[in-house]
């Protein structure tokens, strides 16, 4: 049986999706650097991704192409056309992953053939060549099981009741988590479970409260510079800066929804308050604005990885700029 040559990953977890991609990475074997190509949904280059996708591999049996935000893939008739042809027309030396940041089953129950996954509605018509999996985030009780798995995947273990405590202060953040138990991991080295006391001394809660109100002011500009700089006084810049993407991720949910007709408290992965202000604050930016936001802070991102950038100097002013 031949291996899929497309396939759709989709959810808000973001760890089991990276996981999972560097396990079809690890398949290239050494020759992986040479026959991996990213490309982004939003704005794709349909001339360059085809012609990566046509390319033939480098000292191994197959090429691997990934596509980050395919929900962000282009509707319009041409572009759509076009983009499953190049599906279509796959060569065996080429399997195509596409990662959509988002539920597609809901999705699926909600919108019109026009408008839902364009890489589901591939991956339905070709069964027989795609392969579908779905990587929902933990919540609930469930999140904090995740933890206490999670914790000993990283070669440590946590206490059940430490793991609530933990699960009450990340607001259901699968990233935040991971960083958090890496933090306090590396405090108890690893010798002993982390405890209660541990969660209560090194992670901080990440309360909803001020964050709501650094993006109410991104809206507006007012007070933002101050409130920021409250925030970063108290706080790692780093966790700062992951929770300010998460929300803008909650954001561009919510607002997806209402601009497709969907509910949006329903779309937003979150507790049902977090949706709830969350679709209010969507109502006052454009889809356009909080992609153009999400852009700049992934630009951010990057810059600080390869050490272009440093958080703690840059963070304030690129927030605050994206006020203009």
């Amino acid at each position: 049986m031949s291996p899929p040559s497309v396939y759709l990953f989709y959810g808000d977890n973001p760890i089991s999706i990276a996981e999972t991609v560097h396990e079809l990475q690890q398949r290239l074997g050494a020759a992986a650097e040479f026959n991996l190509q990213r490309f982004s949904g939003a704005g794709l280059d349909l001339d360059a991704f085809q012609l990566a996708c046509n390319s033939l591999p480098f000292l191994t049996g197959r090429r691997l192409i990934i596509v980050q935000h395919a929900e962000a893939l282009p509707h319009d008739a041409a572009a759509r056309e076009r983009f499953e042809r190049v599906l279509d027309e796959l060569p065996v030396t080429t399997a195509v992953v596409l990662i959509e940041w988002a539920d597609t089953e809901r999705r699926r129950a909600k919108q019109d053939q026009r408008a839902r996954s364009i890489g589901l509605a591939w991956a339905t018509a070709h069964p027989e060549a795609a392969f579908v999996r779905r990587f929902a985030s933990p919540r609930g009780a469930e999140f904090s099981r995740w933890l206490q798995d999670r914790a000993r995947i990283l070669g440590g273990e946590i206490e059940p009741a430490a793991a609530q405590r933990l699960a009450e202060r990340l607001a259901e953040d699968v990233l935040l988590a991971d960083q958090e138990l890496t933090k306090l991991l590396d405090f108890t080295d690893r010798a002993r479970p982390i405890d209660s006391t541990d969660v209560e001394r090194i992670t901080p809660d990440y309360g909803q409260v001020d964050l709501f109100t650094v993006v109410d002011r991104l809206g507006t500009g007012t007070g933002l510079v101050g409130q920021l700089e409250e925030l970063l006084q108290d706080q790692d810049p780093a966790y700062i800066f992951a929770m300010i993407v998460r929300q803008f991720r909650l954001l561009l949910q919510a607002r997806a929804a209402l601009d497709s007709g969907q509910d949006p408290v329903a779309a937003v992965q979150a507790k049902e308050f977090v949706a709830k202000k969350i679709t209010s604050q969507a109502r006052r930016f454009s889809l356009p604005a909080l992609k153009s936001i999400h852009r700049k802070l992934t630009q951010l991102d990057l810059a600080v990885k390869r050490g272009e950038a440093e958080l703690s100097m840059d963070l304030l002013p690129v927030l605050a700029g994206l006020t203009r």
